[in-house]
């Protein structure tokens, strides 16, 4: 097999679908996102967290708390909704309580103010992590729709429009944030309850689009579901005999054991590089978002050509970060801001190219379970990677950090490089 997918020839019946489906994908991706970068997970929320804790293993966790709740439960999701010839309902129900927490978390942080510091921080970490567990219950049904419901050249476009588009808007969202946050009239927590606001009201708009997608028939429903000792096998079979899976989710454990480094990186910058919060996270916020943009404009282009070489080039980028953050120690705080940018390029694409790969790779029959194999396994590292950054941290310091991060990033490098190619095409549906 060739490194350089073979492009398949547009299927006039399915363009007009196609083409609404785009449309609907990329609002509701776009709403979203954007809803997302505006409470981050590698700058706002380690600030909010640094003034409700001095502990390194929570603000460690609070990194990557979404993560983990979106990942988790993706496995158990898949062996349910191969029963289901149409997901989309899947997608759309459970969005509808999961997308409204973060503007009650909002609601409930005014009413109490700064007076209850444990409680603000355990009501956080509850939100946020119901935030995860819900787009992780519509993860697979989502990837699902992806799949049948786009062709891989629309699907690459969908990607990266999405994250060039909420780049361009993260632009002007920046400024906005530094003046919530550095703004007098609105002391902790209120600035932060502004910002979880706006968030919030984007969260809950984005679950309108998907109403509007036109689902297009996916692999075919079983007729009865496996009992676990029938399921646990298989899922051992598959990582027994799909050599370039099992090279994807070692690829994908060790990106999460290099992004265990990522809530730090902003407590690195006003501890011990001398920028203020906000100074530190609208500044890298924006070097990270123009990264961002450029990176979904090479992924737009490159992804539907060789999604394999595009894993391979963001992983290469996303190595600079740590280097720039040990350089920073000594030079000064300009290297973080380089830093960022390149981590924008590469990693706010690099996980849309591994689902994409994923998508295209496994069979229609098989890809709710090949989805939900593939990020529940990465959860079992996402769920310890706080607790090791935290205690390195605390420890022996950022430095010892930013190495292994620097350690496990250029092995998910190496095995990328040697093991994962593009998959097949695999044949497009009719529309029924």
């Amino acid at each position: 097999m060739t490194d350089i997918a073979t492009q398949s020839p547009p299927q006039t019946s399915l363009e007009p679908i196609y083409r609404r489906n785009f449309i609907w994908f990329l609002t509701d991706g776009i709403l979203f996102m954007v809803a997302l970068n505006m409470i981050g997970a590698t700058t706002v929320i380690p600030d909010f967290m640094r003034n409700l804790t001095n502990s390194e293993i929570l603000i460690g966790i609070s990194g990557s708390l979404f993560d983990v709740g979106w990942t988790l439960p993706q496995l158990f999701i898949a062996r349910y909704i191969v029963r289901a010839q149409n997901k989309k309902w899947w997608f759309i129900g459970p969005n509808i309580p999961s997308r409204f927490v973060i503007l009650v978390f909002a609601g409930v942080l005014f009413w109490l103010g700064k007076d209850r510091p444990e409680f603000i921080l355990l009501l956080f970490l509850v939100c946020y992590g119901l935030l995860g567990i819900g787009d992780g219950v519509v993860g697979v049904p989502w990837a699902d729709l992806m799949g049948s419901s786009l062709d891989s050249r629309w699907r690459a476009r969908t990607f990266g429009l999405m994250s060039a588009s909420t780049g361009v808007i993260m632009l002007g969202v920046a400024p906005l944030i530094g003046y919530i946050l550095g703004n007098g009239d609105w002391q902790f927590p209120n600035n932060y309850t502004v910002l979880f606001a706006l968030s919030g009201v984007l969260f809950a708009l984005s679950i309108l689009p998907g109403l509007f997608i036109h689902e297009l028939p996916g692999g075919k429903a079983v007729e009865k579901l496996t009992s676990l000792s029938e399921f646990l096998p298989q899922l051992g079979q598959v990582l027994r005999t799909d050599g370039a899976f099992r090279a994807l989710i070692i690829t994908r454990m060790l990106t999460s054991l290099f992004m265990m480094a990522a809530p730090f990186y902003i407590g690195y910058a006003t501890t011990q590089l001398g920028l203020t919060s906000d100074v530190a996270v609208p500044n890298l916020l924006a070097m990270q978002t123009i990264g961002n943009i450029l990176g979904a404009l090479v992924y737009t282009w490159m992804g539907a050509r060789n999604n394999a070489l595009y894993i391979r080039l963001a992983l290469g980028c996303a190595a600079l970060l740590p280097i720039s953050a040990l350089v920073a120690g000594s030079a000064g705080p300009l290297p973080l801001y380089f830093g960022f940018l390149m981590s924008g390029l590469a990693l706010s694409n690099l996980s849309f190219s591994y689902q994409n790969w994923v998508v295209g790779h496994a069979m229609p029959d098989q890809r709710p379970i090949y989805v939900g194999l593939f990020n529940t396994v990465s959860a079992i590292i996402s769920l310890t990677a706080p607790f090791i950054a935290g205690t390195i941290v605390g420890q022996i310091g950022y430095g010892a950090l930013f190495a292994l991060a620097l350690a496990m990033v250029l092995c998910a490098l190496f095995v990328a490089t040697r093991f994962i190619r593009n998959p097949n095409p695999k044949p497009t549906p009719k529309s029924s």
